[in-house]
C-alpha cells in the first residue's frame, strides 16, 4: 500500500461511533483515514436469531443516523419500537413511561449492533473521502501543524485532528496524555436472547431487585433480549446454567411477564464499571464514545451518549469559522463544553440509581420505592424524564 497523503482527520476505531464519525466528517468534505478492523457484519445463524448486542436507540440518535443517510438502510424487519416501559422497584412499586402519553411515536428503537455496523460499513465503503486501514493504531506524535499517526504495520500518515473512538481501553486517550478513573461496580451484565410465549406488545421491562437490575427489551416477533446486571458471583452462576435452567430462572425473576422463555442463543457476560476521563480533548485530539466515558447500562444510554458525542463534534466542525483549522484548540474546547453537562447528568443519574438500589438498607428501600411511586403520579415530571431520555 502506498503511503497516503496528509488527511484532515484520522478516526481511530471502527465501531459504531467511529464509523458514524468518519462518515459524517467525510460528508462534510473532509479527507478521513478510518483506522481499525471491520466489525461483525454477519447475522447470527441457527438458534441464535439475533445479535447478542442489542441497543435501545433514542430518537435523537435516530436523527443523527438519518442525517448520515443510513437509518433507512437498516432492515426494518429487525427494528422493534419501544412504546411503553414498565419499571418495578424491589417493593413492587411501578413506574410506567408511555409514548402515547408523552405525545411521541416511540420511546426508543431496539436494533442489533450488527445491523448498525452493516449499514455504516457500507456507507463508509462508498464514501470517496474515507481511506480504510485495518492495521492497529500504534502511537502518534504532534507538532503545531499536524499529528503523525503510526500503525502497527509500519505505515504512518499525518492528520490535522485525531479522533479516539477506540473504546474504553483507548490507546488514543493514552497517547494524548488523558487519564481515566475507573470504578468497578462489582457487577457483571448477563445478556441473552429468548423467545417468549406471550406477546411483549412493544414494551420494555425493568426490575430493580436484590439480585441486581433485570431488563427485558422487545425484539421482532415473540422475542426478548435480557440484560441482567447482577453481582459478579451471581452472574457467573447464571452464565454457567444450561439454556433451559437459565430460561426458567429468568422467567421466574421476571414474574412470567412475557410468559415462558426459551433461550435462542448463548448467554454472554460483560463486567460493569464507571469510567471518568479527565478531559475529552488533547492537542489535536478528541475522544468520543466509550473512549470518552463509560456509564452503568441500567438506562441503556451508553451507545446514545457516544453517538451524541459524534453529533456534537460534527456540529462544531461544520459551524467553525472558515479560517479555523479543524484541529484548533478553541474548536475542540467548544466540543468539550457542549458535552460536559449531558455526560455529567447521565453519569450522575445512572451511577446514583445503581448505588441507591444497591443499598440493602430499610430506609434506602423506603425512599427509593416511595420516590418511584411519587414520580409515577406526576405526569409532567414523567414527561420531563422521557424528554431527557429521548435526547
Amino acid at each position: 500500500m502506498n503511503e497516503p497523503r496528509e488527511r484532515d482527520v484520522a478516526v481511530i476505531g471502527a465501531g459504531v461511533a467511529g464509523l458514524a464519525c468518519a462518515l459524517g466528517l467525510a460528508q462534510q468534505g473532509m479527507h478521513v483515514s478510518l483506522v481499525g478492523p471491520r466489525g461483525r457484519l454477519h447475522r447470527p445463524k441457527g438458534e441464535a436469531l439475533f445479535d447478542a448486542r442489542i441497543y435501545a436507540v433514542a430518537p435523537a440518535t435516530v436523527d443523527l443516523l438519518e442525517r448520515l443517510a443510513v437509518w433507512k438502510r437498516v432492515d426494518a424487519s429487525r427494528i422493534t419500537p419501544v412504546e411503553r416501559m414498565r419499571v418495578f422497584g424491589d417493593r413492587g412499586d411501578e413506574l410506567t413511561f408511555d409514548a402515547y402519553g408523552a405525545a411521541v411515536e416511540r420511546l426508543a428503537s431496539i436494533v442489533e449492533e450488527s445491523e448498525l455496523l452493516r449499514v455504516l460499513e457500507a456507507a463508509c465503503d462508498f464514501q470517496p473521502g474515507i481511506a480504510r486501514f485495518e492495521a492497529a493504531f500504534d502511537g502518534m506524535s504532534t507538532d503545531e501543524a499536524a499529528t503523525t499517526v503510526q500503525l502497527d504495520d509500519g505505515l504512518q500518515f499525518a492528520a490535522r485532528l485525531v479522533i479516539g473512538a477506540d473504546g474504553a481501553q483507548s490507546a488514543v486517550r493514552a497517547a494524548a496524555g488523558r487519564s481515566a478513573t475507573v470504578t468497578e461496580y462489582r457487577q457483571t451484565a448477563v445478556v441473552c436472547n429468548f423467545s417468549c410465549t406471550q406477546a411483549h406488545l412493544n414494551a420494555a421491562w425493568q426490575w430493580f431487585t436484590d439480585e441486581g437490575v433485570v431488563a427485558l427489551l422487545p425484539l421482532p416477533g415473540d422475542h426478548v433480549s435480557l440484560v441482567w446486571s447482577a453481582p459478579t458471583e451471581l452472574a457467573r452462576q447464571l452464565a454457567d446454567l444450561d439454556p433451559i435452567k437459565l430460561a426458567e430462572r429468568v422467567t421466574a425473576r421476571c414474574a412470567a411477564s412475557v410468559g415462558k422463555l426459551r433461550a435462542i442463543g448463548p448467554a454472554q457476560t460483560f463486567p460493569l464499571r464507571l469510567m471518568v476521563v479527565d478531559r475529552l480533548i488533547g492537542v489535536r485530539a478528541a475522544l468520543v464514545g466509550d473512549a470518552a466515558h463509560v456509564v452503568h447500562p441500567l438506562a441503556g444510554q451508553g451507545l446514545n451518549l457516544g453517538l451524541q458525542d459524534v453529533a456534537a463534534l460534527l456540529e462544531v466542525v461544520q459551524g467553525r469559522e472558515p479560517f479555523r483549522d479543524i484541529g484548533d484548540a478553541l474548536l475542540l474546547r467548544r466540543y468539550e463544553r457542549s458535552r460536559a453537562e449531558p455526560i455529567a447528568m447521565m453519569r450522575a443519574a445512572t451511577d446514583g440509581l445503581a448505588r441507591l438500589f444497591g443499598l440493602d438498607d430499610p430506609l434506602a428501600r423506603f425512599l427509593r420505592n416511595t420516590g418511584m411511586a411519587a414520580v409515577d403520579r406526576v405526569p409532567p415530571l414523567k414527561n420531563l424524564l422521557i424528554r431527557q431520555a429521548l435526547g
